[in-house]
């Protein structure tokens, strides 16, 4: 599963605001680590979409408005959006924190894995 990619501020707006729990991978290619991030950012994905998330991808060269309009500072970065505002974040490569942010910022994640049904109304701190 590959995540799609934003081309353009038009469509992050919709994106974010669709209503939807949106996890979006800022990246840039030469950030040093891109594949490494790529595969932690795929097997999310891979996780997370059969609950009902949403993947996609940004290139902060190709889109630095929107990365400075969201304040990414490192990257690659994992967003979390809900109804348009940033709910939560994860910067750098390390799995264990992009986990941490999934659990804490999406519903549907007991011990024994993905329940049948993603609730993303208990977000527990604000980005």
């Amino acid at each position: 599963m590959a995540a799609n990619c934003i081309k353009n501020a038009q469509d992050f707006a919709r994106i974010i605001n669709s209503g939807r729990v949106v996890v979006i991978d800022f990246h840039a290619d030469g950030s040093g680590m891109p594949q490494l991030a790529a595969q932690h950012f795929s097997t999310l994905e891979e996780t997370w979409s059969r609950i009902g998330v949403d993947f996609y991808r940004v290139n902060v060269d190709e889109l630095d408005e929107v990365a400075m309009e969201i304040d990414i500072r490192v990257v690659p970065t994992c967003v979390v959006f809900k109804d348009g505002k940033k709910v939560g974040y994860a910067g750098g490569v390390d799995a264990g924190n992009i986990h941490k942010l999934m659990r804490s910022h999406v519903g549907g994640w007991n011990n024994s894995g993905l329940t049948s049904v993603a609730r993303t109304d208990s977000i527990i701190e604000s980005a």
